[in-house]
C-alpha cells in the first residue's frame, strides 16, 4: 500500500503540472531562505504523502474503529481531557493537512466531535465524505448553513473541530501574517470561541514514513480570543506555522494560499 501510494504522488507529479506549479510558488514565497534543490524535496516528499493519504481515505470510510486507532497515535491529549473533566467547552483547530481526515476520525475516540465541511460539487463525493466524517459519531455541518450549528453542538458540549485556513477573499478576510507573508485569513476562530467560550486548541497531524498518523495537541492558546480580529487570526496563523514548520511536507501546498493580496496586489498564480 506505501508503494503504491507513492506511485500516485509521483503519477499526481507528472500528471497534474498546474497543482505543482501552484505547489512551487507556495514553497518558494514560504522558503526563500532554502535553495530551490531543498524546496523541491519538500514538494516530492508531499506528493508522496498525498497519495498514501488518498489511499487511506478508503480506511476512514471503511475500516473498523480498531483498524483506526491501530493506524493513530494522538499525542498531548491531558489539556483535553483536563478541560473537559471541568466542563470547558473546546475548540480543536487544525490547518489543511495531509492527515485533516485520518485526525479527526482519530479525535473521536476522545469526544462527540462537531465540525464543518464545504460541499463538493459532486452530489456523490459529496454524500461519500459526509458519511466518512460522521460515521464516528460526528455532527457535520456544512458551510452554507452558517456558524449557528457548529456554535450550538459547542455549547451542547460537544468537541469543536475546524480548519479555518482558507483564502476567501477580502470581503470575509482580515490580513495576518503567515510565514512572514500577508495572509487573507478568516476570522473564524475568534468569533467561534468568543460566542461559545471555548478553549482553542490547535491540532496538526503527521503521516510518517510507515504509513502512520501521528495527531499531536498543543497547548491551548493562551488569552484567547482577544477582541480584536487581526491580533486573534495572528495567534492561529502563528499555532499553524509552528506545526507546518516541523513537517512542511505534510502541508496542501497545491492550494492557492495567497491569492487574494493586500492593496490590490497582484495574485502570484496569475
Amino acid at each position: 500500500m506505501l508503494a503504491l501510494g507513492r506511485q500516485i504522488g509521483r503519477l499526481f507529479f507528472r500528471r497534474n503540472q498546474k497543482r505543482v506549479r501552484i505547489a512551487r510558488i507556495n514553497l518558494a514565497w514560504c522558503f526563500p531562505d532554502q535553495d530551490e534543490a531543498a524546496r523541491e524535496a519538500i514538494l516530492h516528499e508531499h506528493l508522496a504523502c498525498y497519495g498514501q493519504a488518498i489511499l487511506d481515505l478508503g480506511l476512514i470510510w471503511w475500516a473498523p474503529r480498531s483498524r483506526l486507532d491501530r493506524l493513530c497515535t494522538i499525542h498531548g491529549e491531558a489539556e483535553l481531557q483536563t478541560l473537559q473533566c471541568l466542563g470547558e467547552k473546546v475548540l480543536l483547530i487544525i490547518p489543511h493537512v495531509l492527515g485533516i481526515d485520518m485526525a479527526g476520525a482519530a479525535l473521536a475516540r476522545l469526544g462527540a466531535g462537531a465540525s464543518m465541511m464545504k460541499a463538493p460539487s459532486s452530489p456523490l463525493l459529496n454524500w461519500r465524505l459526509w458519511q466518512g466524517r460522521s460515521r464516528f459519531g460526528a455532527q457535520i455541518f456544512t458551510r452554507e448553513k452558517g456558524l449557528r450549528p457548529l456554535v450550538k453542538a459547542i455549547r451542547a458540549g460537544r468537541i469543536g473541530y475546524l480548519m479555518p485556513d482558507e483564502d476567501l477573499g477580502h470581503t470575509h478576510s482580515v490580513f495576518a501574517p503567515f510565514f512572514g507573508i500577508a495572509t487573507a485569513t478568516l476570522p473564524v476562530v475568534g468569533r467561534v470561541a468568543k460566542m461559545t467560550k471555548a478553549k482553542v486548541i490547535p491540532v496538526f497531524c503527521r503521516l510518517d514514513e510507515d504509513g502512520r498518523y501521528h495527531v499531536t495537541l498543543g497547548p491551548a492558546l493562551p488569552g484567547f480570543p482577544q477582541n480584536d480580529a487581526v491580533k486573534d487570526a495572528m495567534a492561529v496563523n502563528a499555532a499553524f506555522e509552528a506545526g507546518i514548520r516541523s513537517a512542511p511536507e505534510q502541508y496542501l501546498w497545491t492550494l492557492r494560499w495567497f491569492r487574494t493580496r493586500p492593496n490590490d496586489e497582484p495574485s502570484p498564480y496569475e
